[in-house]
């Protein structure tokens, strides 16, 4: 019995130092995974509702920067008339029925603050100035002859607020509201106005870190947890 109780004690206690030095590298690994970051990427398909001269148009973006302290995001956005904005539509002009359609493309240079950002919401504070080009054609009732072509470059500002409702942690509804200004008197009653946006919200970054934490660190850590009471058992 002398020979045999050290053997068993020595064992359980290898075995307890192991479990531990597993748990102790899922920790590291799962602090490692989800730790703050000064600066990371920033990547956002931005798809605006809005109205130029009185027409219901839908303005497609894509916005690319960073995120600064998890609190400011800058960068710029690229953004179109989409498809269905520049089907031509029937318009009063001078007292008279036309048809009209529009295609404007800019870009912006932007900025996010963060005022609030927690687990199930988070509220930010967008400011734009942007820099593009728009073409009008007007025809007639018929859309066959062509009566007037307005182009030209465009200046505009803006500002408003974006809600990102997140009952879960890599998935919810993103609301944002604001209001575009153009500051050439020429334009600003046709082009200033009210926009508003809504459509799922996807963190990626999230869903990576959980993929990478979830589906390969702590698979492996129980993989190797399994073995080493396989190991004990036998």
């Amino acid at each position: 019995m002398l020979s045999i109780c050290p053997a068993i004690f020595f064992g359980q206690s290898d075995t307890l130092r192991q479990i531990d030095s597993l748990k102790l590298k899922l920790k590291n690994d799962s602090a490692a995974i989800y730790r703050f970051k000064k600066v990371r990427p920033f990547l956002s398909l931005d798809n605006r509702h809005s109205f130029i001269k009185n027409m219901p148009i839908n303005v497609q973006g894509l916005q690319v920067g960073m995120i600064l302290h998890e609190k400011h995001t800058l960068g710029i956005g690229f953004y179109t008339i989409r498809k269905e904005s520049k089907t031509p539509v029937k318009v009063k002009d001078q007292n008279r029925v036309v048809t009209q359609a529009l295609t404007m493309n800019y870009f912006t240079a932007f900025y996010k603050y963060a005022l609030i950002d927690r687990r199930y919401i988070e509220l930010d504070v967008p400011l734009e100035l942007g820099l593009g080009r728009f073409d009008i054609i007007i025809r007639d009732s018929l859309n066959v002859k062509e009566l007037k072509r307005v182009g030209g470059g465009v200046i505009m500002g803006g500002a408003g607020l974006n809600l990102i409702l997140k009952p879960f942690k890599w998935i919810g509804l993103g609301l944002m509201a604001g209001y575009r200004t153009m500051p050439n008197k020429n334009l600003r009653n046709n082009f200033s106005g009210l926009y508003y946006s809504y459509g799922v919200w996807i963190d990626i970054r999230q869903i990576y870190r959980d993929v990478k934490f979830y589906g390969f660190k702590k698979r492996g850590y129980k993989r190797a947890l399994r073995d080493i009471r396989h190991a004990k058992s036998d």
